[in-house]
């Protein structure tokens, strides 16, 4: 055997050829929150999924305060504005219509993502860091003339995507054995908004009072995606797989969620059930009742306060409504009183009471990043994970494989009860109300049939 970096060879993909295309929706040029876009994918093609993007122009407008106008501000990660995605193939529903898809991606960024990408093609791209101040700037200079008294306004663009868009385990689709592709998706709420009065900061007390708040309005939607060309020897091998096995199967990432709301005491239990094939991890995070209702937004980098030398690096703040705290009273350098575990079939993880700095050490560990080979992630500091980005996690798939594996729990056939308890709260932070949420990711395969007979396994 000889290494690679010695070798000489050489070979060529003939007959390949690839382009871009745009495509409109079905829906108007304009929409609000809570209002449907919905898209259908080119048919009798061979679509490039990571390429599939979102453009649009978005314009926020301004709320009140008794102190003044607030300027709308847009959420970190402008994917923050879907707050659901259907996918239909060939008229079968693929994804289950899960709620808040912005928090999942929220929720999955935190361990998943780096602050390389983030603070670099995400900030680029994808808005990925929100404004935090607008302390000491001119508002004409940073939101134009026209949008000075309104609030944040630009065109954005979203291209990556936490579900059957963009993790299956095969990148390109030939849609002439699939079938068509519909893609509904619905608009978050106004509440994902931020906002600051002039010359003030997102995280002003005065904020929380609001009279009127925030809106958004996107224009102008459109979609890309590349298409491919391959040789014939890729068009005769999918029909020779079709004519001798049964299907052909495709493994892809589906997220469910689960809400426990109005939990006020020092500990609680958030219940739930769910029968899949393959249950790959569980994630939990905890927020105020009152997350939808807008209001100032969170300092994950504060100047002052324990630690404060040691600051977050990357964005500066989070909003309101994707505030994940751990609601404890210790310092956030310290584990105090909170404790949590998850139990699945009655059978307790991990095997202790948790702390708060054992869900730290697990945020990088669920994605598998292990140092000193590690691409990092987006939780910073012990400050940004207490304050704003605190996520309890749970593995239950094997690492280092591939979504081709489905490792995880199988709990089809059986009555699978799961709940994540949090132990410790200090009721003080909580006295209106808060709310556990825990995402669920699974591994769903599709099994595609002579015919374009579609059939989901999730």
């Amino acid at each position: 055997m000889l290494p690679d970096n010695v070798n000489f060879s050489a070979e060529t993909l003939s007959n390949y050829s690839r382009n871009t295309f745009r495509i409109e929706p079905n829906s108007s040029t304009t929409a609000k929150a809570g209002r449907v876009i919905q898209l259908s994918l080119p048919e009798n093609s061979i679509l490039d999924m990571k390429s599939f993007r979102m453009m649009f122009n978005v314009k926020t407008s301004k709320g009140t305060v008794s102190a003044g106008d607030v300027l709308g501000l847009l959420p970190a990660n402008i994917e923050s504005l879907i707050a659901g995605v259907e996918i239909f193939v060939n008229g079968v529903q693929v994804t289950q219509s899960t709620n808040e898809y912005n928090t999942i991606c929220k929720v999955l960024k935190l361990s998943q993502y780096n602050q390389d990408a983030q603070m670099t093609s995400g900030v680029l791209v994808n808005h990925a860091k929100m404004v935090s101040t607008l302390n000491g700037v001119t508002a004409s200079e940073i939101f134009g003339t026209t949008q000075a008294g309104e609030g944040e306004n630009g065109d954005m663009c979203i291209d990556n995507w936490s579900n059957f868009l963009g993790t299956g385990a095969t990148r390109f689709l030939p849609t002439d054995i699939l079938g068509s592709i519909t893609i509904r998706l619905t608009l978050a709420s106004d509440a994902v908004l931020s906002g600051a009065l002039v010359n003030g900061d997102a995280d002003a007390d005065a904020l929380n009072t609001p009279i009127t708040s925030p809106s958004y309005v996107i224009s102008d939607p459109y979609f890309t995606i590349d298409s491919c060309i391959l040789p014939d020897a890729y068009n005769e091998l999918l029909r020779m797989r079709l004519s001798q096995d049964e299907y052909l199967p495709l493994n892809y990432k589906e997220y469910y969620t689960f809400i426990a709301s109005g939990l006020k005491g020092s500990q609680y239990s958030n219940r739930f059930a769910l029968s899949s094939g393959c249950i790959d991890s569980l994630y939990a995070v905890q927020r105020l009742d009152s997350h939808n209702v807008f209001g100032a937004a969170t300092t994950l980098n504060p100047t002052t306060g324990a630690r404060a030398p040691l600051g977050a690096v990357g964005a500066l703040s989070e909003g309101k409504f994707f505030t994940y705290k751990t609601f404890k009273a210790a310092a956030d350098y310290e584990d105090g009183l909170f404790r949590y575990y998850w139990n699945v079939n009655n059978v307790q993880m991990p095997q202790f009471q948790a702390t708060n700095k054992y869900a730290m050490a697990n945020v990088p560990f669920s994605a598998n990043k292990l140092t000193p080979r590690t691409q990092g992630i987006l939780c910073s500091s012990e400050t940004a994970f207490c304050q704003g980005q605190a996520v309890y996690s749970a593995m239950l798939s094997h690492p280092d494989l591939s979504i081709r594996v489905q490792s995880g729990l199988n709990s089809r056939g059986i009555n699978s009860q799961f709940y994540f308890t949090g132990l410790g709260l200090d009721t003080t932070q909580i006295s209106t109300g808060m709310s556990s949420v825990v995402v669920v990711a699974t591994t769903a395969q599709m099994r595609i049939s002579a015919g374009r007979q579609i059939s989901v396994i999730f």
